[in-house]
């Protein structure tokens, strides 16, 4: 006859749970850094953390700037300040701030893991429901099959490793907090100070603080006088942070809201809309295509999968997880503030579907929803979970179960990671700099590089270098950019050549291209819509490519005005 576990035993569960994870959550950056050594950071960073470091390097004194000329608030405030302070810390030392960058995201994911676990832990009292915390419930259950989406995916230099900590840091005060009334104000003004600082970590979260407010009025039970109180406590913290970071918006760049909102938010609700059908309904791509004279890109489609996949999915999840507290936990000092932390995701995934095209969302979206999917799935399976705790043999088979497959999953990571091409091409192309600086200075003297991609000129590069996409960029490149003259705009600054490391790759035999066959190229490249409508109003001249990676250098020349070379 199988006995309940004892105390003892629950006990020693803790260090267990911690070694575990611990292991698992460390072992794809141990496995890089043994084989990689200094130039570890470049198999970490990726996507927009360049435009970080960039910022870093650029910036003077309270203002920040991605090409030390014009002041740009394109990032999320926090992060964009740790990144500036590692950089004051690493003083002409870039290899050092990438790897102090990088190490912290990894060491803030980390400790996110611990505290998710923990959270999972208090509410459900299983230590193997709290293993779900690593790789997490959404790569195990959606990601795996599209490699989207677990812890490691926070490692990347970005803020989501931060968001992910201040998370699970949430999830710990949720599942301690008391009823409202029973404890003190500051209780609910500690939870609004994390709210606070999560929000200043990634701002489209600023919708958790609110909806949990809602929630709290609008939960069945409870005293309301009570109730008003902590929803005010808990909204307060990021509306006086919320104030600041808008203050010093408008007086440091005259924006009032960060210009990569402004430069991605114009709009994606019917493309959102089509590409999420065309993902769960492939036959909807036949039948446009016969009734119309529509051409799908097929490959694109595919590609993007994980895009929609990883907003749909959690938004869906987080209904369901509010639905189930108000069904079954309703009497629950903490459901309310949980259930405000679904509705929080939920309200974000309906902002961002309606706003920011697929194409520019990434996993440091969904730091919050990750750590919430995990803790909310624990809560439904923790019912079967004490079922089993009572069976201690099979309890230990399926803590080692689980356990083997979320390091089977960590060690495939880490293959990933290790043979990514894109990971040694970014590190050659970066060590490579000295002499794409001379080629370069040596074509076009004083050069200025409008940069459409994200960010690894501008780290690489010694001259001035704007962001041609605005994501970090300035109110009067946004206000180009919308009037179709960001070309013109940043030719008369003196950004005479553009370039992309990521986007813009030209064949071999490309140094002979004509101007009307570059304009060719970009007229079918990835650039916005309103740059390629100024195409026209230029030639073209090949400065420099580099080699072997392919990176154009290509001289903006006005209508009219004859090519120097």
């Amino acid at each position: 006859m199988q006995t309940a576990p004892s105390i003892k035993e629950l006990q020693m569960r803790a260090p267990g749970f911690l070694a575990f994870a611990t292991l698992t959550t460390l072992l794809p950056a141990l496995v890089v850094v043994w084989n990689m050594g200094a130039m570890a950071p470049f198999w970490f960073l990726a996507g927009d953390a360049y435009l970080y470091l960039g910022i870093g390097q650029s910036s003077d004194g309270l203002v920040m700037s991605f090409d030390g000329l014009r002041p740009t608030n394109g990032f999320h405030p926090l992060w964009q300040v740790w990144v500036r302070v590692a950089t004051a810390l690493t003083p002409d030392a870039p290899l050092r701030t990438m790897a102090l960058v990088s190490g912290s995201a990894i060491a803030l994911t980390l400790a996110g893991v611990l505290l998710v676990g923990l959270a999972i832990r208090r509410l459900t009292g299983s230590w193997l429901l709290a293993m779900l915390a690593v790789p997490g419930v959404y790569y195990l259950v959606i990601g795996q099959a599209l490699r989207n989406l677990p812890v490691w995916a926070f490692f990347d230099g970005m803020e989501a490793g931060l968001a992910f900590c201040l998370s699970g840091l949430l999830l710990v005060l949720i599942a301690r907090a008391p009823e409202p009334g029973t404890a003190p104000r500051g209780t609910w003004l500690a939870l609004g100070g994390v709210l606070a600082v999560l929000v200043l970590t990634r701002l489209d979260d600023v919708f958790v603080p609110a909806m949990m407010a809602v929630m709290l009025l609008v939960w069945p039970g409870g005293e309301r006088h009570a109730r008003i109180g902590a929803a005010a406590a808990i909204v307060a913290p990021t509306a006086l942070a919320l104030v600041a970071y808008v203050g010093w918006s408008l007086w440091s760049t005259g924006l009032l809201a960060p210009v990569s909102g402004a430069a991605k938010g114009e709009g994606a609700l019917l493309a959102n809309g089509w590409v999420t059908l065309a993902t769960v309904f492939a036959p909807l791509i036949d039948l446009r295509e016969g009734l119309t004279g529509y051409t799908a890109d097929r490959a694109a489609l595919l590609g993007g999968a994980f895009r929609v996949l990883q907003l749909v999915i959690p938004a869906l999840f987080a209904l369901g997880l509010a639905l189930f507290l108000l069904r079954r936990m309703t009497s629950q000092p903490w459901a309310p503030l949980l259930a405000g932390v679904a509705a929080g995701i939920l309200a974000k995934a309906a902002y961002t579907f309606a706003s920011v095209n697929f194409w520019h969302q990434a996993t440091w979206y969904f730091a919050l929803a990750t750590a919430t999917m995990s803790l909310g799935a624990a809560l439904m399976l923790a019912p079967a979970a004490r079922r089993l705790a009572r069976r201690r043999r099979a309890s230990v088979l399926a803590a080692w179960i689980l356990g083997g497959i979320s390091l089977l999953h960590a060690s495939l990571w880490s293959a990933a990671l290790m043979t990514d091409p894109l990971r040694p091409a970014q590190r050659d192309f970066w060590l490579d700099r000295a002499a794409i600086n001379a080629a370069l200075t040596e074509a076009v003297p004083d050069a200025r590089v409008l940069e459409f991609g994200d960010g690894m000129l501008n780290v690489t590069l010694d001259v001035p270098v704007r962001h041609g996409f605005v994501f970090a960029g300035d109110a009067a490149s946004l206000a180009a950019l919308r009037a179709n003259r960001l070309l013109h705009d940043a030719f008369a600054d003196g950004f005479t050549v553009i370039s992309s490391y990521e986007y813009l790759r030209v064949p071999d035999g490309a140094e002979d291209w004509t101007s009307d066959a570059i304009r060719a190229f970009l007229a079918a490249s990835f650039l916005d819509a309103r740059v390629k409508a100024e195409l026209d109003a230029f030639d073209f001249a090949m400065a420099y490519v580099h080699r072997p990676s392919g990176v154009p250098f290509i001289r903006l020349i006005p209508r009219g005005q004859a090519a120097v070379h």
